[in-house]
């Protein structure tokens, strides 16, 4: 049975590898990083922040977080395939309530198990007026994939337990994630109408 123990736990780390790998991130090259801000042209890229990313359900792309201060909320989360936009992340409640100072970052990750990858990001606030004024502080978001096509926010309950202390970095982010109730990040259930009727 001893013999058995070390293959198992090799056979189990492997595994874990293996969805770990399900998702590849790097920095945009120089040549993707120009068609970048080539694409949004007029806006302020935060090519800091700029990502390829590879992923099994969405294929390869580019993460591309842009300010554009003519917009309301200013922050745009955009994912790029040959140089197109094909979604944008909706904003998050702290983005529709506090003005934004800084992006922080963001991690592509299939949380929930569905095959599809999710995206938490944070970002950095700074009021300037109000019971909160002039306080630099974090908020996370976290979208759900589904179907591989397009994405949803949680639930404000999730994303209230992420946020009910400011979380100081993405590290804190993923940690307060593995305490969420899984069930809570499973995509709504179906709800059947019943045989259409001609």
């Amino acid at each position: 049975m001893k013999a058995f123990v070390p293959v198992l736990l090799g056979l189990c780390l492997l595994g874990g590898a293996a969805r770990a790998a399900s998702v590849k991130q790097r920095k945009p090259s120089s040549k993707e990083l120009a068609a970048l801000k080539t694409t949004f042209e007029g806006k302020e890229l935060v090519a800091k922040k700029a990502l390829y990313v590879s992923t099994k359900s969405l294929g390869a792309f580019l993460f591309a977080p842009v300010l554009d201060f003519t917009s309301s909320p200013p922050l745009q989360l955009h994912l790029v395939q040959d140089q197109k936009i094909f979604t944008t992340l909706p904003p998050s409640p702290a983005d529709k309530s506090w003005p934004i100072l800084r992006f922080e970052g963001v991690v592509f990750k299939d949380l929930n198990d569905d095959g599809y990858e999710d995206v938490v990001t944070l970002t950095r606030y700074m009021p300037v007026s109000g019971p909160k004024a002039n306080q630099v502080f974090t908020q996370a978001a976290l979208y759900m994939g589904r179907g591989g096509k397009s994405f949803e926010l949680a639930s404000s309950d999730v994303l209230s337990k992420l946020n009910d202390t400011p979380p100081p970095s993405m590290g804190e982010v993923m940690k307060r994630l593995k305490k969420v109730d899984m069930q809570k990040l499973a995509p709504p259930a179906k709800v059947s109408t019943g045989p259409k009727k001609p």
